[in-house]
């Protein structure tokens, strides 16, 4: 692809404009091209604290959502993972694979996923988890990716309307442990 994508703040979205970033009205996010000067865009790119401990890399991100019963309160929740079309991980290519025990996304990455709130570290130093809205019980990954019967066991499978999809914009990086379907 000859776009890198941008994270931008609907605050800032003058300036990249004014600087020369296009906008993809498809994927809503800003971008910019190979004939762009990234220098110019440093600021909305991915953050990179000069630490390559990051094990995962996909230019071909999504948030997988799907609706399952809290395990404690038995309400109706939404849960989400990072589902990765394409990736790698630990620098060997994968394709089609969910991200579980995810614990140190990138800055990008990170920023984008504040739109659910539910799915965030346990305390400051585990992993991402899902929250139940409405008692705080953590949903334990163990039981949404391991069995056929869980909702993000095989996503490129999946029936149509169970997962939706919405795609992170441009490279995201972060560490965690892949899981696929065998």
């Amino acid at each position: 692809m000859d776009r890198t994508y941008l994270y931008v703040p609907p605050e800032e979205k003058a300036e990249v404009k004014a600087l020369g970033a296009h906008w993809d009205n498809r994927l809503k996010c800003w971008y910019i091209g190979c004939d762009d000067d990234p220098t110019k865009f440093t600021k909305w790119l991915g953050e990179d604290d000069g630490e390559d401990d990051f094990t995962i890399t996909s230019d071909e991100a999504f948030v997988a959502a799907a609706t399952i019963a809290c395990w404690k309160c038995h309400a109706s929740i939404e849960v989400v993972c990072i589902y990765c079309e394409s990736g790698t991980v630990s620098d060997e290519p994968l394709t089609r694979f969910t991200v579980t025990g995810l614990w140190a996304p990138d800055g990008a990455l990170a920023r984008q996923l504040e739109q659910w709130p539910f799915f965030k570290p346990t305390d400051s130093e585990s992993a991402y988890a899902n929250h139940c809205v409405y008692c705080g019980a953590v949903q334990d990954d163990l039981y949404l990716h391991s069995e056929p019967d869980h909702p993000f066991f095989s996503i490129p499978r999946a029936q149509p309307s169970p997962i939706k999809l919405t795609p992170l914009a441009g490279r995201v990086q972060m560490s965690g442990d892949e899981s696929f379907e065998i």
